[in-house]
């Protein structure tokens, strides 16, 4: 096989679990399957933190998809807007910490919708679809 720029090579958007990449552990260059690749040793992810101490609109991260809203003051209503231009299959979760707070759905096609008062510890998993109605369905 040729040498090729990686940028010619044909694109693969999902890698099946017999697929191999190329890794450098240790500054040795190795190889790792894809099913090895996504097996969790410690689980990381980035976050946004939000504090809330007054009702007030909530846009949820367009870069990150877990979000921690902490209430400081009880009694508060926040509407929750979700990432503005979400991509196909894009995962979006919040929860609610400290205070029961009354949520209500922003703009855009939620299903279900997330609307209520829950208390202190809610917690939705989205998934973003493009159809016909661009929906976020509720996942966890």
């Amino acid at each position: 096989m040729a040498d090729s720029k990686i940028s010619g090579l044909d694109p693969v958007s999902i890698a099946e679990i017999s697929d191999e990449l190329a890794i450098v552990s240790n500054g040795v260059t190795k190889k790792i399957s894809s099913s090895n690749l996504k097996l969790e040793g410690q689980r990381r992810a980035e976050h946004n933190i939000v504090i809330v101490t007054e009702s007030q609109t909530i846009n949820l991260s367009n870069t990150v998809s877990v979000n921690v809203i902490v209430v400081e003051n009880p009694g508060l209503t926040i509407t929750i807007q979700m990432p503005e231009n979400p991509l196909e299959a894009q995962v979006c979760q919040f929860t609610t910490l400290t205070n029961t707070v009354t949520i209500v759905q922003g703009s855009g096609n939620i299903n279900p919708s997330y609307a209520g008062a829950p208390t202190a510890g809610f917690k939705a998993t989205y998934v973003y679809h493009t159809n016909a109605s661009n929906t976020w369905y509720l996942i966890g």
